[in-house]
């Protein structure tokens, strides 16, 4: 039934239906040790959403604002989340324990949903940090109001934030999931997810790079605006408290590591493109 079909990626080809794992190869540790610091964040985040719980359900956000909590433990559930399905998309198959399994499977929807999720995740990890400034700056522009502002804010913003991601994985309905040997430097047998069959033909490439330039941006500009106004609130105190330092380096910090991952995802992105072509 198979022979006189051609399959994509590494379906029904016998030497990868053949082929044996060995867990002692460099793909095995690839795999392995993303734990090591995923096991302690997981932890950490863990302990943020307690805090927040705890706190919802005293009504008490007296030393700590409910929204800013809020947008932590989103931020931190969407990278857990986006690291969670990338694991099972490129990790995991790259270690070679699925390649022979996979090989005698048909392309699927199954393997299709893994990509999406990770896609669908990539995408919601760069638009909700761009709310943790905005809330800030609410917090400094009005004071007194803030609170309502930002609930508001929240309520209409993270409905459209979740189904954001739709817009740029829609043509993934059609897809469906196949198995592709991983690129240099991982050996024979090491796969990833990948897909086939999507709607119109589109690829994510383009898609993804735009979208990291538009909210690097966005993100910058509402740091940039959020610091500004700090500053200037600082200026007009006559004793410089240390928490007003605080603030200014924790806003400097969020700003660098916020551009810096941008900055990383996009230079990634770009030389994939330049390597892989229409095929991004």
């Amino acid at each position: 039934m198979t022979s006189n079909i051609t399959w994509p990626g590494i379906h029904f080809q016998q030497s990868y239906i053949d082929y044996q794992y060995d867990w002692n190869h460099f793909s095995t540790y690839v795999a392995v040790i993303p734990w090591f610091y995923t096991i302690p964040t997981f932890i950490v985040m863990w302990r943020i959403f307690k805090i927040f719980i705890r706190f919802t359900q005293k009504k008490s956000f007296n030393r700590i604002d409910r929204n800013v909590l809020l947008v932590i433990c989103l931020s931190q559930f969407t990278c857990f989340a986006l690291f969670f399905f990338d694991y099972f998309m490129t990790r995991f198959p790259s270690s070679g324990v699925i390649t022979a399994w996979c090989a005698t499977i048909t392309p699927n929807h199954w393997l299709k949903m893994i990509l999406f999720f990770t896609l669908y995740f990539t995408y919601l990890a760069m638009v909700i940090p761009f709310l943790m400034p905005v809330v800030r700056l609410f917090i400094v522009l009005f004071p007194s109001t803030h609170s309502e502002i930002n609930a508001k804010l929240i309520n209409i913003g993270v409905p459209i934030f979740l189904f954001y991601p739709i817009c740029f994985t829609f043509y993934f309905i059609p897809a469906l999931g196949i198995c592709k040997q991983a690129s240099f430097p991982y050996p024979f047998g090491s796969v990833t997810i990948y897909y086939t069959n999507s709607a119109f033909g589109l690829r994510n490439g383009y898609f993804h790079l735009y979208n990291i330039v538009f909210w690097m941006a966005a993100s910058v500009a509402a740091n940039a605006v959020l610091f500004y106004k700090v500053v200037k609130a600082k200026s007009k105190l006559v004793n410089k408290s240390r928490n007003s330092y605080k603030a200014e380096l924790s806003m400097t910090i969020t700003t660098l590591s916020m551009i810096a991952s941008y900055a990383v995802n996009a230079i990634f992105l770009v030389l994939y493109i330049s390597f892989a072509g229409t095929n991004a």
